[in-house]
């Protein structure tokens, strides 16, 4: 595929954003931290686009006005302040947020500014309360290389986190205010990227850089990945809100293949000799009349209620609105996404599927006469409102025409399985302007020689000298150091290394976790003073290490304490005595085992005591007990 990749030239810049843990928010000085609770105080408003100093109106911000939604906000008390509601100006940005900027921008070779101003970047699409986001520019133009090839930094800035969205419904969109204003990290790469296996690993490295700060918040949603995406001939699609790593390849596969496919409907239109103005031309026609008596059911269901169902003709489009473009995403479906966002209307019928859905060929042949269509020509019908007629056609026309230059200017949203969908048009530069209620940061020589005291260790020598120290395997190290547990990790082993192999108090911290999760069992109040005590359990001879993942998984489940799961579980050491006892039973009653080859036989006896004395009694000494009880047995 890397040859694919290079043929058509793809290029990829990343855009990650990193939650920072520190002490307060970037602009007051609530905790930075979560909730679940509603508890404080709710409001509702609606955030309108206004103009930039030069008179001109954004277009995205345009878009999420034109959709006339009304948001509710909820303000838990206990993380927010007049700041977040947007009733009071904000206070002087946190420090430590800014340092953690200017240390990672030391660490990439990166040409610091002598001020910091912050500026406003219009959002309204409710996610924060003044209708802009904060952000501000630290450093330009660095650098680091990874695998001998050398990656560009364009620049690391630091901004407000938006709030949580909670619910949708209808017209209204209902955000919790705790997340708002949590300090961010966003570094932004060069496009030197050049297959989606590099970006991973592009994006990996800068995260593991962003962890040796000791400053990098873990869990779902502390990082989030936007991708910008070309190939020859294409323009720059940005994609937004890559959660997970494994995710990020799959979104920059399907955006490939999805380019491609579009240039290859762009050079089809072309050798047809379809251009704007021919677009332009065509007007949308009433053709309610044909279908009046359709089979349809959804056309049925307009009409019904009123509607009208118009019909457009698309000059050249024949057999090319059904064309797959990535997976099963047709054209003819990204003209429907365009229209469900500009317009709420849930989709369209083309040509290409007809007849169909109810749609019969005679009703298929006389919409092909009214709209006069020729041997290349396919046509696009919508059931809706007539005042919405307009609108939507207008925006059928546009993509159209976008079609004709093979990949729109747009910005896209990322799913979960990595396929892309229209999210709105790209931002213009009359979202940027200046914020006033910041006064600027002199970056003084004070603070670069206190960043310069204090320099970001390189990952890899951190990682391989926990593999040097402990012994513990070097991908184990790398997942260590990955999931922030570095520092619990050593207070381990350090602890406990005398009784623990360092393998073995990896998998207590990696692998039990992600075990109990995968039983549906919340382990976020897993800390290491728990852990700590389920080991000291051990290291006491209260009962075996065996029966550690048992004991979490009472205590996480069931909310009690060690002890009361160690009761529950019935884990109390017993005599070694209890046990000789119990395989002389089996021996002499267990005719069937005692007839079995003498490995099996052997195998089956321990696997029978351990089944009743799991957490209770060490392997090894039921290992010595059944062989002696086997020897003196023959």
């Amino acid at each position: 595929m890397k040859d694919v990749y290079r043929k058509y030239k793809l290029k990829v810049g990343l855009e990650i954003h990193f939650q920072l843990n520190t002490m307060r928010k970037l602009f007051c000085h609530c905790p930075v931290g979560l909730t679940h609770e509603t508890r404080g105080f709710k409001f509702e408003r609606r955030l309108r686009p206004t103009q930039s100093e030069l008179g001109q109106v954004d277009p995205a911000a345009y878009f999420e006005f034109q959709k006339g939604v009304k948001i509710i906000y909820y303000a838990p008390e206990d993380y927010t302040c007049l700041v977040e509601t947007d009733e009071e100006p904000p206070h002087t940005p946190c420090m430590d947020a800014i340092k953690v900027a200017l240390r990672v921008a030391r660490f990439f070779n990166m040409n610091i500014v002598d001020e910091i101003h912050f500026m406003r970047k219009v959002v309204i699409d409710g996610s924060n309360t003044t209708g802009f986001q904060r952000t501000a520019l630290i450093a330009l133009n660095g650098f680091f290389t990874l695998d001998n090839k050398r990656y560009g930094i364009q620049s690391i800035c630091v901004e407000e986190e938006a709030a949580r969205i909670v619910e949708k419904k209808g017209n209204y969109v209902t955000y919790l205010l705790d997340r708002l204003g949590i300090p961010l990290i966003e570094i932004s790469t060069s496009p030197d990227i050049e297959s989606p296996e590099e970006a991973v690993k592009v994006a990996e490295y800068i995260g593991r850089v962003l962890q040796a700060t000791g400053y990098r918040r873990r869990g779902l949603g502390t990082i989030r990945q936007d991708i910008n995406i070309s190939i020859m001939d294409g323009t720059v699609v940005e994609v937004k809100g890559v959660q997970k790593l494994e995710t990020l390849a799959e979104v920059i596969k399907y955006e490939f293949e999805r380019q491609v496919n579009l240039l290859k409907i762009a050079e089809v239109l072309k050798n047809r000799g379809v251009d704007a103005d021919s677009i332009d031309r065509e007007k949308h026609v009433d053709i309610t009349s044909i279908l009046k008596a359709s089979s349809s059911k959804i056309i049925r269901r307009v009409i019904d209620k009123g509607g009208r169902v118009y019909g457009l003709k698309l000059p050249g489009f024949k057999d090319l609105l059904g064309f797959k473009v990535a997976r099963d995403k047709t054209l003819g479906k990204e003209f429907a996404e365009r229209i469900r966002f500009w317009t709420g209307v849930g989709g369209l019928f083309h040509s290409d599927e007809l007849p169909g859905y109810g749609i019969s060929k005679d009703e298929v042949d006389r919409i092909s006469k009214e709209l006069d269509l020729g041997d290349h020509d396919a046509f696009i019908i919508i059931g809706l409102d007539p005042g919405l007629a307009e609108l939507a056609f207008n925006k059928i026309k546009e993509r159209a025409k976008e079609a004709l230059n093979g990949v729109p200017y747009e910005t896209r949203g990322a799913l979960e399985d990595g396929s892309t969908y229209y999210m709105r048009p790209r931002p213009g530069m009359a979202r940027m302007y200046p914020e006033t209620d910041i006064p600027p940061i002199y970056v003084s020589p004070e603070i670069i020689k206190e960043i310069e005291s204090n320099p970001i260790q390189d990952p890899e020598s951190i990682i391989r000298g926990i593999a040097d120290k402990t012994g513990l395997n070097l991908d184990k190290a790398y997942q260590i150091f990955d999931e922030g547990l570095v520092d619990i990790f050593n207070k381990l082993y350090n602890k406990f290394r005398k009784r623990f192999s360092s393998g073995f108090l990896a998998s207590v911290l990696l692998d039990y976790p992600k075990a109990l999760e995968g039983e549906g069992i919340d382990t976020s109040s897993l800390t290491y003073e728990l852990i700590e005590e389920i080991l000291n359990g051990v290291m006491n001879g209260l009962y075996e290490k065996e029966s550690i993942y048992d004991i979490m998984k009472i205590v996480l489940s069931e909310g009690i304490s060690v002890e009361k799961a160690v009761d529950k579980l019935k884990l109390k050491k017993i005599e070694l005595e209890e046990v000789r006892k119990y395989v002389y039973e089996i021996i002499s009653s267990r005719e069937d085992i005692m007839k079995m080859p003498p490995d099996i036989r052997r195998k089956r006896i321990i696997g029978i005591v351990m089944s009743k004395y799991r957490g209770r009694v060490n392997p090894k000494d039921v290992i010595n007990i059944v062989e002696e009880a086997l020897k003196n047995g023959l």
